[in-house]
């Protein structure tokens, strides 16, 4: 099971730019920061709601994980959001990607914050509330590297 141990947040004072948190465009930057950090993987969601044009073509607000892609598929999504109100979103290892997805689902209400049994889980961004994202590792120097870049500060659970 996926017990990160680090915690970043990133909030308004991340975006002082925009007015709002959790923009498509944000999770964007974030994907984007990440693309060479971790190693090569798949990228899933569920829990998703959001503000879009299009939000039932996306059918994204399954608590259901579903199979997005690579980096671009996922920027894609973002690209038809504008600004998500809840939703996680998880990179796992190319080589661990062959389970079930549809058999496992998770919340961002969830007492048992983690109920996902997952092996190979690289990081966890989760959209909380238009309020922050929270993006979750076991991998020290990875948060350590996105801290720097967003200059938050990195917490250990």
């Amino acid at each position: 099971m996926f017990k990160p141990t680090y915690l970043i947040r990133l909030d308004r004072k991340v975006f002082s730019q925009d007015q709002v948190v959790c923009l498509g465009s944000q999770l964007k930057s974030i994907i984007n920061s990440l693309e060479k950090l971790i190693e090569p993987h798949v990228w899933f969601i569920a829990d998703v709601d959001a503000i879009s044009p299009i939000p039932e073509k996306l059918s994204i607000n399954s608590p259901k994980l579903k199979k997005i892609g690579n980096d671009r598929s996922i920027i894609n999504v973002c690209e038809h959001i504008d600004q998500f109100l809840s939703g996680i979103f998880i990179a796992i290892k190319r080589e661990n990607q062959d389970f079930k997805c549809s058999e496992l689902s998770v919340r961002t209400e969830d007492e048992q914050f983690r109920s996902l049994n997952l092996e190979g889980i690289l990081i966890e961004i989760r959209a909380f509330d238009t309020s922050y994202f929270e993006v979750y590792s076991d991998n020290h120097n990875l948060m350590e590297v996105l801290s720097k870049i967003y200059k938050v500060s990195c917490h250990e659970l």
